[in-house]
């Protein structure tokens, strides 16, 4: 039987016209609109919330996202069309760094199914492994990367590719299973970006993991600035990586890092793990050895003609002594005054370090000739009973001593004493130079030029004082008791360069906890401790907000008041304040 010929039928206008009127009444038609309409919201829209996103994305409207609360995507990324970026349902990350592209069809997975426990595949648990794609990574058409990848910087996977192990920095990989069958640049190095020309340093890595607890392999390709890492951490981690590896890291070079790894591909860091002798495994931390702190003065002798000066002689690098007798500009409320032992206590701990500089502090510099600022990070004051038990006419003798962690931490011992009452003090500090020239909120770490760092030795490990400070500043304040604005009196509260005086913070948490105790407060009582962490600076015309945290009543007569600082603009915690003030 032949075949019957077929031809395909056109419809009039009018049957066109009939079947769309049809269409936008036939409610099964409406119901698949609202369908695909929830689907884009809850595998893009919804899902995109969720995730850490960079700056500059293309990012195609048909990519589909699953528990992208476990995703991170850097700045300038681009996603194509169809790709698939499925985190895991509990710890299983993907992180995209910098400059990433993937093309259309992709998959990325960071959770499979489980297939032998006897039970369907789909009941069954899943196995979770972060996948985490280096800087400048191209990842072509339909290629899938399975659960716990690492694609080092600058690797490209070809299309329809299968990826299940680790790739190195700019390796090509193609088939399935995906191997590497050539090299982005004929030499196999990096081409730049100022770092190492070679493979990541896994020695610098582990000790990058060691030195900052909380991070893991994900948070090495991270931004920084979305790492959880902070400017002390970093500043803490580069004189780590700098004792191990006996060098400097050269200023412009560290300050080039965008993320973690970054810093595990600098030049300086490259032999770090391989140099025979001490420094060739990561030294373990070791027991703090520090000199001996000077005994308080507690001596009668007369007040030299002009208090307040050093004592005769030459200096001794990380030492000073001054000697005054307590007058009214050194009084408050019928005794010694805080905002002026703050004030001097600053300006010991300062001079100490000026002298080891061998520099005034107006010329500090790092090795790139930028200025730095000098910046506490925590002053910590007790006094014995209370600052009443300074008499006025009496001889105050205060003594000082300076250590330092690496070229940019500085640790200050302080004894304040007269026959009634003693002061002891902890200073910590660093140096700050601008980020954004004129923004007191863009301050960043910088490490000043050394003389002669025989002077004063460096500790072989951060001190408790330090370590708590770190721990503190990545706690997460509760719920408050009480809130009220400050603010800034520029005349009183911002110093010679600008920023907000450290010492103006005594007097600012002073005048808030005012508005909460009632005014009578700070008459009847004295302070026993005052312990201020500094975490950032603001501009001068910001509104601050305190918030009191905790009130507690330790002992008879004693009333101990937990509080912080933030900038009302942006909500950023500056400082953080514990007070325990006596009742006299």
């Amino acid at each position: 039987m032949a075949d019957e010929k077929v031809y395909k039928s056109t419809k009039s206008l009018a049957a066109r016209f009939r079947r769309l009127v049809l269409s936008t009444i036939d409610p099964r038609a409406l119901i698949h609109a609202f369908k695909i309409i929830n689907y884009y919201n809850y595998s893009h829209v919804a899902e995109l919330r969720q995730a850490q996103l960079g700056r500059n994305l293309a990012i195609s409207p048909n990519a589909s996202f699953v528990n992208a609360r476990n995703l991170v995507i850097g700045d300038r990324v681009r996603i194509g069309a169809r790709v698939s970026l499925w985190a895991g349902p509990g710890k299983g990350r993907i992180v995209l760094a910098e400059d990433v592209m993937i093309g259309p069809g992709a998959m990325l997975t960071a959770a499979n199914y489980r297939y032998n426990d006897g039970s369907p595949v789909t009941r069954q648990a899943m196995t979770e492994g972060d996948i985490i794609v280096g800087r400048d990574v191209w990842i072509g058409a339909n290629a899938v990367i399975l659960a716990g990848v690492t694609i080092g910087d600058r690797a490209i996977i070809g299309a329809g590719a299968v990826v299940r192990r680790d790739v190195p920095p700019n390796a090509i990989v193609a088939g399935n299973p995906g191997v590497v069958v050539a090299s982005r640049h004929p030499e196999g190095l990096s081409a730049g970006a100022g770092f190492a020309d070679g493979a990541t340093n896994p020695a610098v890595q582990t000790l990058i993991l060691r030195e900052l607890p909380g991070t893991d392999a994900a948070t090495l390709a991270l931004p920084l600035d979305r790492s959880g890492v902070d400017s002390f951490d970093l500043i803490t981690l580069r004189t780590a990586l700098e004792a191990a590896a006996d060098r400097t890291i050269p200023d412009q070079d560290w300050a080039a890092i965008a993320t973690l790894d970054d810093i595990a591909r600098l030049p300086a860091l490259a032999d770090l793990g391989q140099q025979a002798g001490p420094t060739a495994a990561m030294p373990a931390p070791v027991a703090l050895s520090r000199r001996p702190v000077a005994a308080p003065v507690m001596h009668h002798s007369p007040a030299p003609e002009t208090p307040g000066q050093p004592t005769p002689g030459q200096p001794t690098p990380g030492k000073a002594a001054r000697r005054y007798q307590i007058n009214m500009p050194q009084m408050a409320l019928s005794g010694l005054s805080e905002a002026w032992l703050f004030k001097e206590l600053g300006d010991l701990h300062w001079q100490m370090i000026t002298e080891f500089l061998q520099s005034p502090s107006s010329a500090i510099s790092d090795d790139t000739g930028d200025r730095l600022y000098a910046t506490f990070t925590r002053i910590l004051l007790d006094v014995d009973p209370s600052l009443r038990g300074f008499r006025e006419n009496d001889p105050l003798a205060i003594d000082a001593q300076l250590d330092r962690y690496g070229a940019s931490i500085f640790f200050g011992t302080h004894t304040a004493s007269t026959g009634t009452a003693t002061a002891r003090a902890q200073t910590m500090s660093t140096f700050a130079k601008y980020g954004e020239r004129g923004s007191n909120t863009s301050l960043i770490k910088g490490s000043p030029t050394m003389p002669r760092p025989d002077a004063i030795p460096a500790l072989p490990q951060i001190p408790e004082f330090g370590r708590d400070y770190r721990a503190r500043r990545a706690l997460t304040q509760g719920d408050s008791l009480f809130e009220c604005d400050y603010d800034i009196l520029a005349p009183h509260d911002i110093n010679g360069v600008g920023l907000l005086y450290f010492a103006a913070y005594p007097l600012i948490f002073d005048l808030c906890i005012a508005r909460h105790e009632g005014p009578a407060f700070l008459l009847t009582h004295s302070t026993v401790r005052k312990d201020i962490c500094y975490y950032a600076n603001t501009e001068p015309d910001e509104t601050l907000v305190f918030r009191l945290q905790a009130r507690l009543e330790p002992s008879e007569g004693l009333i101990r008041h937990l509080a912080t600082l933030s900038r009302k603009s942006d909500g950023v915690r500056i400082a953080e304040v514990e007070s325990i003030k006596r009742r006299v």
